[in-house]
């Protein structure tokens, strides 16, 4: 009896599938599917004679465009911050380390002095850049945070 269960829990375990697989499926199912129309009859006006003349003589107006879905505008913009924070931080470490070097540069033991003016010029450039750099990466996490917490819209 403990064989057959045994063996019962493995081909389950086997053939469950992941939540993350099932919500994948899911959308992709969902992706496949044709929004429905809803057409309403009430308070349609009736275009008049005079009106559908006049609607020939202009132009083709542009066909309309598809609904934009919220959620996947929501995540297109989460996407765009996530690869904005990265980019700071990767600035701001870049900065750091431009910092350390011209610092290491004026302080070497063997260096003249026009080199040593312009690694200073160079660090004041550099120090003046990296509040900047952290401050536009402080708001723009808090940007995203905001927007995780409110999470995507409803439909």
């Amino acid at each position: 009896m403990r064989a057959f269960l045994v063996i019962l829990l493995v081909a389950a375990t086997l053939h469950a599938q992941t939540l993350a697989d099932v919500a994948r499926r899911e959308r992709a199912r969902r992706a496949q599917l044709k929004p429905a129309q809803i057409i309403k009859a009430e308070g349609v006006p009736t275009p008049t004679p005079a009106a559908t003349k006049a609607e020939e003589g202009k132009k083709p107006e542009e066909p309309p465009k598809a609904p934009v879905d919220p959620v996947k505008e929501y995540n297109d913009q989460l996407q765009k911050l996530r690869a904005k924070v990265q980019s700071l931080q990767d600035e701001e470490a870049a900065t750091q380390l431009q910092i350390n070097d011209l610092t290491n540069q004026i302080n070497a033991p063997v260096v003249d002095q026009a080199a040593k003016d312009q690694a200073v010029a160079r660090l004041g450039d550099a120090r003046q850049k990296l509040p900047a750099v952290r401050q536009e990466l402080d708001q723009t996490k808090k940007t995203l945070d905001t927007m995780q917490l409110q999470g995507p819209p409803k439909k």
